[in-house]
């Protein structure tokens, strides 16, 4: 994007006005000696990323604003339609219902989707946060000095921390992957998320809830989807375990009403989910009956909920 199309939020303050022409110099500088030598001068990247960190810098030590801390909540395998439908006041309190389609069907493509600073498809959102695209999210945030924190139950993002030579315990505070049991992990993933929040300021936590996923869990019992059930059955037991995720997450909203730093919450899913008749599941590459896959292509499988704002007073 050209630093001239978004002056405004990189300089809103008028005692730098004056920078403005010269950062138009520079880029269409830049521009005219990229198409007469074909050369990719990267210095115009550089000055950028200069800019961006400068004013970073000037809001921290010159206006004196703190940095939010960013609350990344994923509830894994829900689907827009039952998110829509569930009465889940704490979370839709947040901001705007928004419909957006995930990058893939399954997790690890849209987690690391997620954590390399891309917003769902669909939103008109260059970045989910005010880093640098296409590179760690994880990494850039623990250098601007925010304490990180990792928290599922999905045993297949340690699997992908192992595939991907530990990039989640190099670069997250607190990872936790395999330590949460039973039907239900949401309760403990709170406590442990407001147990993180009250050591570290700023914050960076990302919570990957798995009771929308199956085995689905409501609260009070579990339900594994299967193609002899019927499709309105499994629909509504997942708007239901929305519903519990919902009431589980009010002792971390209550905790960012008492901080005094600001915050920042974001509540998505990383892909959607089919509830038959024919087809079930989501991911192509374990779901198989008679040799046959179990799922084909559908919306349902990339719609998925995103809200984002801040915890109501």
């Amino acid at each position: 994007m050209p630093p001239f199309s978004i002056q405004k939020k990189l300089f809103p303050y008028k005692k730098i006005n004056k920078f403005r022409p010269c950062v138009r110099f520079i880029w269409g500088a830049t521009l005219r000696l990229r198409g007469r030598t074909g050369i990719n001068f990267n210095f115009s990247t550089d000055l950028w990323w200069r800019l961006v960190r400068f004013k970073k810098e000037f809001n921290r030590r010159i206006m004196k604003v703190k940095k939010p801390d960013y609350i990344f909540i994923c509830l894994d395998s829900c689907r827009y339609d039952t998110f829509e439908a569930a009465d889940a006041p704490n979370m839709k309190s947040l901001g705007k219902l928004r419909r957006a389609h995930s990058f893939a069907c399954f997790t690890p493509s849209s987690i690391l989707g997620y954590l390399m600073n891309f917003n769902p498809i669909g939103l008109d959102m260059g970045r989910l946060y005010p880093y640098r695209k296409w590179g760690w999210l994880p990494t850039e945030l623990r250098n601007d000095g925010y304490g990180t924190a990792f928290l599922t139950a999905n045993a297949a993002v340690a699997a992908m921390d192992l595939s991907l030579d530990g990039i989640f315990r190099k670069s997250f505070t607190v990872h936790e992957f395999l330590k949460y049991n039973g039907p239900s992990a949401v309760e403990a993933i709170v406590e442990d998320a407001v147990e993180f929040l009250g050591g570290h300021t700023p914050a960076f936590l990302f919570l990957l809830l798995m009771e929308t996923h199956a085995p689905m869990y409501d609260g009070e019992k579990v339900k594994v989807p299967y193609p002899v059930q019927r499709p309105s059955s499994v629909y509504d037991f997942q708007k239901r375990a929305v519903e519990f995720i919902d009431g589980a997450l009010e002792p971390l909203f209550d905790a960012l009403r008492d901080r005094e730093n600001p915050h920042d919450v974001i509540v998505t899913s990383d892909h959607g989910d089919l509830l038959g008749p024919m087809k079930w599941g989501h991911n192509p590459s374990d779901l198989t009956l008679l040799k046959r896959s179990m799922i084909h292509y559908s919306e349902e499988l990339f719609e998925i909920p995103f809200i984002r704002g801040s915890v109501a007073y």
